[in-house]
């Protein structure tokens, strides 16, 4: 009998090498949380809720009969190792993927060597190793879900904490046919790409983002945009010409969530306060203060928010047509 451990390698050794399936040959498709190391030796780690043999009173689950959403979830700049690890702990991501029926994708970061944390050099922010191109690294993941995996590609979504908030926003600006939606968590975008992103196709965007935030400062620095800016920007790029309604979709003594259904796509805004730099409703503890990240009465659930905006939005576009 195999070890948990030679299972583990077992599965992503399979999957590595397995060619493109229809999703009805997937009855042998393995489920659970596995590492995934492309030819390009990147690594990341999968989640597949989806269980083979999994029957309760007659009821079964199995993989997926039609293709699937897939979410894709950036860890901030951090020597939190093994960090998809952590990056589960700030955001239970896969808990939310489970609940939905989603596959989830969580990256691991090039390590810069000055600083010995792992991150993403991305548009405003570089936190991994020179040269490394994280653009492409985005492409090769949904190249080989693509091939691997049931994913409908229609419904593929970045988030992200801090710098990995940064590179969803900028993923949205550089690939928006590639991405149905982003919803950056405590992020900006640099300053001197401000104006890239100021044209181009429309994204749903989805941000969080404490106004009590020291790290990423809501009101923006000398390096960053802040975060009505870069808002304001996003409704104007998806349609918005600045007469259009706003609509408030969740608000509390801690947050307020509003939202604009832009002819492009939607773009919608939660401003926490109290909040330090925080992946919103997510991990306990504190980035800068101890304590300062424990969530507060009132505060949004960040990841059951975005899954709940994009079911939502999907259903939406079903029902257009589009």
């Amino acid at each position: 009998m195999l070890s948990s451990f030679g299972c583990l390698l077992l599965l992503a050794v399979s999957l590595a090498g397995a060619a493109a399936q229809q999703c009805d040959d997937y009855a042998s498709s393995p489920s659970g949380t596995f590492n995934v190391t492309l030819g390009n030796g990147r690594v990341f780690q999968l989640f597949t809720p989806w269980q083979e043999f999994a029957c309760l009173e007659g009821y079964c689950t199995g993989p997926p009969q039609e293709p699937r959403p897939l979410v894709i979830d950036w860890h901030g700049c951090n020597a939190h190792v093994p960090v998809a690890a952590y990056q589960e702990q700030v955001s239970r991501i896969e808990q939310a993927a489970s609940d939905f029926g989603w596959y989830a994708i969580t990256p691991v970061g090039s390590k810069e060597g000055l600083i010995a944390e792992y991150g993403w050099n991305t548009m405003g922010i570089k936190c991994g190793k020179l040269g490394v191109d994280d653009f492409k690294f985005a492409d090769d993941i949904i190249e080989w879900a693509s091939k691997n995996l049931c994913v409908d590609l229609d419904r593929v979504y970045s988030t992200g904490f801090s710098t990995g908030a940064f590179h969803s926003y900028s993923l949205a600006c550089r690939k928006p046919s590639t991405f149905a939606g982003v919803a950056p968590i405590a992020g900006s975008l640099g300053r001197i790409h401000y104006s890239e992103c100021e044209s181009g196709d429309p994204v749903s965007v989805l941000s969080f983002h404490s106004m009590d935030d020291k790290t990423v400062p809501y009101e923006g620095n000398l390096e960053w945009e802040s975060q009505e800016s870069v808002t304001k920007m996003w409704e104007k790029r998806n349609g918005c010409v600045g007469n259009e309604t706003s609509t408030l979709t969740f608000q509390s003594k801690t947050t307020t969530c509003i939202r604009k259904e832009c002819p492009g796509a939607a773009v919608e805004d939660c401003t926490l306060t109290g909040l330090d730099h925080c992946w919103v409703g997510g991990r306990s503890g504190g980035f800068q203060t101890p304590g300062s990240c424990v969530k507060q009465d009132g505060d949004i659930d960040a990841t059951t928010h975005m899954f709940e905006t994009w079911e939502r939005e999907a259903a939406r576009k079903k029902g257009e047509g589009r």
